[in-house]
């Protein structure tokens, strides 16, 4: 909608920097918040925050659909209560999955846990090119509307969990903060593998420009934008459901490296592609490589971390790991307006190729991680 109302690339990365202000300056103290109160009961609210913005972006929807003018500004400020709700979400999520799941299943469990996130990734771009060509854009946030309410219904159904921080109440939340920040800065594989994640997917991505490759190098309308969008997640999917059958145990390390290292290759390959099924490819081979090192980081979280800190160092994680998105959409939005679209992306592909370099050399404990063995 908003690349639409101003067909600017700059514009499109503004929604990325919309959104990560918020989400990062409220994840630590949400993850205080997660680990002190009712992680379910927040997790409600937070989805409930989701539901009145899709309304407001119905409203804006609308008003484009009918040839009315829109503030930008409004679509940003709707962006920005985003970035607060995700924020207080993400952290209540990841936590309560660690109390859900015994110690021994947790990389199954992460697993699963992308593949139903993953379906909804695969079907929500698809089904929304879709529904934006032949609906238009304000029957398309009627669906999503519709579905974030029954999202909310679904999480009343959710038992409830004892939460293990209700013994220091009284603590103050900046030293909450402080034991869980320094906690992932001691780690010698939790803060590796995240740093070469963010700097990853800060500088690699190529999702957040999409847009432009649709319009001016692959010459796509909506539905192709839909299925490029999409393909990351499928290929996420793919992977996923692989790694059901074979999870990752043995040389996990190397694996998380071999991945975030394919993972630029993909990416520069899709920035010479001028081809929409080899763009669509390269889009899906390296989601798929993106999964794999995301679960492997999902299940260190969980592995490494105790019961009464998993929503600090699940927040932690976020900032590194989540807010790179939004931050990568502006970078990716920024840098193709000053060093040009395909210049862009094969930048960021170089970023990659040298983090995973440098990891390597700097972390041994990273690159020696045997799930099996934690």
């Amino acid at each position: 909608m908003v690349y639409e109302i101003s067909h600017s690339a700059l514009s499109l990365g503004l929604i990325g920097l919309a959104e990560i202000i918020p989400f990062v300056g409220l994840l630590l103290f949400a993850g205080a918040w997660s680990d002190r109160y009712n992680r379910k009961r927040i997790m409600i609210f937070s989805v409930l925050g989701y539901f009145l913005i899709s309304l407001g972006l119905l409203s804006a929807a609308f008003q484009v659909q009918n040839g009315h003018p829109i503030d930008l500004t409004f679509i940003y400020f709707l962006v920005f209560l985003t970035g607060l709700t995700r924020g207080t979400l993400s952290p209540s999520q990841n936590a309560l999955l660690g109390q859900m799941v015994k110690k021994e299943d947790l990389t199954r469990a992460s697993v699963l846990n992308s593949i139903v996130f993953q379906i909804g990734s695969v079907g929500g771009p698809a089904l929304g090119g879709i529904a934006y060509a032949f609906f238009g854009v304000g029957n398309s946030f009627i669906a999503v509307s519709g579905l974030i309410a029954l999202g909310i219904l679904i999480l009343f159904l959710l038992p409830k969990f004892p939460n293990p921080g209700l013994g220091k109440l009284m603590e103050p939340i900046l030293d909450r903060i402080k034991e869980g920040v320094g906690f992932v800065w001691n780690h010698k594989v939790l803060f590796p593998g995240m740093m070469m994640d963010m700097v990853a997917v800060l500088f690699g991505g190529a999702v957040a420009v999409l847009p432009l490759f649709a319009d001016q190098i692959l010459k796509t309308g909506p539905e192709g934008l839909g299925w490029l969008r999409a393909a990351p997640a499928i290929g996420s999917l793919i992977v996923a459901g692989f790694l059901t059958r074979f999870p990752l145990g043995k040389n996990a390390g190397n694996w998380l490296l071999i991945c975030v290292f394919c993972f630029g290759m993909t990416n520069l390959i899709f920035a010479f592609s001028t081809s929409f099924a080899l763009s669509f490819a390269m889009l899906l081979v390296g989601g798929a490589f993106d999964n794999v090192s995301a679960i492997i980081r999902m299940t260190l979280v969980q592995i490494y971390t105790p019961d009464d800190m998993k929503g600090r160092v699940s927040a932690v994680n976020s900032i590194f790991i989540g807010s790179s998105n939004e931050l990568g959409a502006f970078e990716s939005g920024l840098a193709a307006r000053f060093l040009g679209l395909v210049p862009s992306v094969v930048f960021g592909a170089i970023v990659t190729f040298c983090t995973v370099g440098v990891t390597a050399l700097k972390s041994p404990s990273l690159r020696k991680l045997d799930l099996r063995n934690s």
